[in-house]
This record gives structure tokens, sequence and C-alpha cells, in this order.
């Protein structure tokens, strides 16, 4: 998986659904809410560009198995509703 700029991240994951929290200066935690309630899908974001190793990890905090699905939802072009759908069957959301 690519490199991406955190800023980018952020912007996607706001499009998805996530709120951000902040807990230090330095890093934001982005946790899912749906209907107004936080899940238990959550990641820590700095500020700092996010390496293929970092992309990797983070795709798997927010439960994305498939790289293809992984590369859809960080460029984009993923619905949300698709991306709780996924959630809902893995039952990581209710």
């Amino acid at each position: 998986m690519k490199a991406r700029k955190s800023k980018d991240i952020q912007r996607v994951l706001q499009k998805q659904g996530f709120e951000s929290f902040t807990e230090k200066d330095h890093h934001q935690l982005h946790y899912l809410v749906v209907d107004g309630k936080k899940q238990a899908v959550l990641t820590y974001l700095g500020k700092a560009p996010l390496s293929t190793d970092l992309m990797d990890t983070l795709a798997g905090q927010l439960q994305l198995s498939e790289e293809k699905m992984a590369e859809s939802f960080f460029s984009g072009r993923l619905n949300p509703e698709k991306y709780l759908g996924m959630l809902s069957e893995k039952e990581m959301i209710g």
C-alpha cells in the first residue's frame, strides 16, 4: 500500500463517519461514530506522513483486510454505506 499524507487520511476518515478527539498536541484519536454512538473501530494519527508499513497497520485497525478495499477507502472512492455494511457483516459495529 502506498504512503499517504496524514491530512489526506484524516479527510477520508471524516468522510467515512469518523470523528476526531484530540489526545495530545501531536496525535488525534479517530473513532467511527454511527447514529451518535462511538464504535469499536478507531485509530490514532499524528501529523507526519504515513509510511507503507503504517498504512498497512492503519488498514488493519480499520478492518480493511482486502488491499483493494483499503486502497478504495484511502483514496476516497469507497462508499461509506458499503464500509459500514462490511463492518456490520464482521459484527464490528452495533
